[in-house]
């Protein structure tokens, strides 16, 4: 699907664009999940070679990050689906060439929607003392073209401001999963196996999405200090754009820094409920010991005599045998019964 971002009197307008007459007055062109011929189409438009999703896979730097004549290609990778409760890991290509934003990408990061959606507001409606967001900032003065340059750092601001929306909600989550076992360990009903069960999912899944926003913002990164080089060289290009990556680049320094407390706290979890559940078998393994025990000599008397006197009243009985049978079972299945309501078992 191709979609492009015009810019129409005072503000931006979105189209959705087929590839055989792709309009030339677009100055972003956004490949979500193209198909080969949209990408011809826009290599047509653009003259320039658009990385494969192969290509975009590459973890070499020189192979996400390089200039060829005519274009600057840059490629990070960004989280995506959490939203959606499916958070997945995914690259993204930015390529600044000829005035043009041309972003390739084979998934839906919630960012580009954020930022879409403010980009293409009408500038009259935003009020004069609104507090200015990446994409404000394209848009802010009215009558004014933005340029792709302008575009991508908004974008970039964009991702990084969702990067840390996500930690926030990482270190939420932790939080209460740090609530749920501590207020477990208080009760004196032992918590179950299910419910370990679930704690250790949640803080799996918890690691996960922070190693996923680690290994972006290492990208992110790696790609900032390219495109200041990017925006360097240009003449045309935004005059506080350097202050801005830089801005940008300090705020991934933070992120990377609460990205390791996060990590530490998830660790520190892991190992207090992997500690609980040795505890909490320690204990049940201990009352099966003791119950045990307590049973030997009963049972050991009974083997000895149980069958050794003259007279025993229910041989001649005709429902002995049966009787004989449901107390074996009923035996059996009191223990188990009490050990369930105990969750025990």
């Amino acid at each position: 699907m191709i979609e492009t971002y015009a810019f129409d009197s005072k503000k931006i307008v979105q189209r959705a664009e087929d590839a055989s007459d792709l309009a030339e007055d677009s100055i972003w062109i956004d490949l979500h999940s193209p198909s080969p011929e949209e990408v011809k189409a826009v290599e047509r438009l653009c003259a320039i070679a658009i990385p494969t999703r192969e290509e975009m896979s590459e973890i070499e730097v020189s192979s996400r990050l390089y200039s060829e004549p005519g274009a600057d290609v840059m490629t990070a990778s960004v989280v995506h689906g959490m939203h959606e409760g499916k958070p997945g890991f995914a690259p993204i290509t930015f390529i600044l060439t000829r005035g043009r934003l041309i972003t390739v990408r084979y998934s839906e990061p919630r960012s580009f929607k954020i930022f879409v959606a403010k980009l293409c507001r009408d500038p009259a409606t935003i009020p004069p003392q609104h507090v200015d967001t990446p994409a404000d900032e394209v848009i802010r003065a009215a009558g004014k073209r933005p340029t792709a340059e302008t575009l991508l750092v908004g974008l970039l601001e964009t991702v990084v401001d969702r990067m840390a929306d996500l930690l926030e909600t990482i270190s939420a989550d932790l939080d209460r999963i740090g609530e749920d076992i501590f207020s477990s360990s208080a009760r004196k009903k032992p918590t179950g196996t299910a419910d370990f069960k679930k704690l250790l999912q949640r803080i799996g899944a918890a690691g996960d999405l922070t190693s996923r926003v680690r290994e972006s913002l290492a990208t992110l990164d790696r790609l900032l200090p390219f495109l200041q080089l990017v925006l360097d060289n240009r003449k045309g290009g935004m005059k506080d754009g350097r202050a801005r990556v830089k801005v940008m680049a300090r705020d991934i320094h933070s992120l990377n820094d609460f990205v390791s407390f996060l990590s530490n706290k998830t660790t520190f979890l892991l190992d207090t409920t992997v500690g609980m559940i040795s505890i909490e078998q320690n204990a049940i393994i201990k009352i099966f010991s003791v119950a045990a025990v307590a049973f030997l000599p009963p049972t050991l008397i009974a083997s000895v005599y149980g069958m050794n006197f003259q007279h025993i009243p229910e041989l001649g009985w005709e429902l002995g045998y049966p009787y004989a049978l449901i107390v074996m079972i009923v035996s059996a299945v009191v223990p188990l019964a009490f050990f369930r309501y105990k969750n025990w078992l």
